[in-house]
């Protein structure tokens, strides 16, 4: 079978799947008996049986460290990869510096197994200053949420189709671990975090800060901006029906605000293929009620490219023939807002 039919076939049959799990885990570690190398790691969750007829179809690592340092000597272990960005000391992020790695091919091909790691690919990190790097938390880290002060497009991402498990299974990222345990439910991986230096810039001495990223109708984020000591903010982007409450005052008075966006929940408008793409992307919407709006194409860095009224065709088509190979994005835009975006990889 050749490339481009098997990847046409891999973005059809996900958009017809009814088996997609996020089953998919991510860490960012030192390789064992590598002298000063880092490296990023895939693992399964234990409930899942992946065959030996995986095909991996796009992916992305975000991660972060102290600015004044850098990577060299990217390795790609399984898989291709190569970076895509480098952004450093972004306003968000002050004295942090951001690097995005792309998957260009499943080649040599990614195996996943239960109870077994993969390290996909490997660098070295030097510098003057001292730190370690981090997978960033989608959606939660202050520079992944767009648009952001260089128009970057940062975040986690890998999908990987099964063809030797029936029914079809597709395996998605499902977040973050460390050591060996992994996240292994149907549910957005809990990204509940303590910060260490808080985000609160006054005197006070009993400030706190807490961010929970969790699921269920009683979570939580915590953000403590006032003075006094005690005061707090309370921002909730979860769902079940909780709520937002900001406090900017020293004396108790609080704003609240209900119907908070739950960015872990955001629905699938739209599947496109394929992946790498050579001539043409395809854009085929899931639902007849989800029709109308506007398609607009970016380069990862954010430039616009051309915009296609979706009327109420259920498929269009995008021609990149004239593009240079990269990542490019996708976005679904209807009365205002950004319901959906996707990369694709022009080769």
């Amino acid at each position: 079978m050749n490339k481009v039919l098997l990847l046409f076939l891999f973005a059809t049959l996900i958009a017809y799947s009814h088996t997609a799990t996020a089953q998919v885990n991510l860490k960012v570690a030192e390789v064992p008996g590598a002298v000063s190398t880092w490296g990023v790691f895939a693992k399964v969750c234990d409930n899942i049986l992946p065959s030996g007829s995986t095909v991996t179809g796009s992916g992305q690592v975000t991660f972060k460290f102290p600015a004044g340092m850098a990577i060299s000597s990217l390795t790609s272990h399984s898989g291709t990869w190569s970076q895509n960005a480098t952004v450093a000391n972004p306003s968000e992020a002050v004295g942090m510096t951001y690097v995005s790695i792309g998957f260009l091919a499943d080649n040599p091909q990614i195996i996943y197994q239960p109870d077994s790691e993969t390290l996909l690919f490997s660098f070295k990190l030097n510098g003057n200053a001292a730190g370690v790097p981090q997978l960033i938390l989608n959606g939660i880290d202050p520079f992944d949420n767009l648009p952001n002060s260089v128009n970057s497009n940062p975040g986690n991402e890998l999908t990987v189709l099964d063809f030797g498990v029936q029914p079809l299974a597709v395996y998605t990222y499902a977040g973050n671990y460390t050591g060996s345990g992994t996240i292994c439910n149907q549910e957005p991986q809990d990204t509940t975090v303590i910060i260490d230096n808080p985000i609160d810039t006054t005197g006070g001495g009993g400030d706190t800060t807490v961010i929970d990223t969790t699921g269920g109708g009683g979570d939580t984020t915590v953000i403590d901006t006032t003075g006094g000591g005690g005061d707090t903010t309370v921002i909730d982007t979860t769902g079940g029906g909780d709520t937002t409450v900001i406090d900017t005052t020293g004396g108790g008075d609080t704003t609240q605000t209900t119907a908070v966006f739950d960015i872990q929940k955001e629905l699938t408008y739209f599947t496109l293929y394929p992946t790498p793409a050579y001539e043409w992307v395809t854009v085929q919407f899931l639902e007849p009620e989800n029709i109308g709006g506007k398609l607009r194409l970016f380069t990862l860095n954010g430039v616009a490219i051309g915009t296609i009224d979706t009327g109420q065709k259920d498929q269009v088509r995008f021609n990149v023939s004239g593009l240079s190979s990269g990542l490019y994005l996708i976005k679904y835009e209807r009365d205002g807002k950004t319901l959906q975006q996707q990369k694709f990889l022009k080769q």
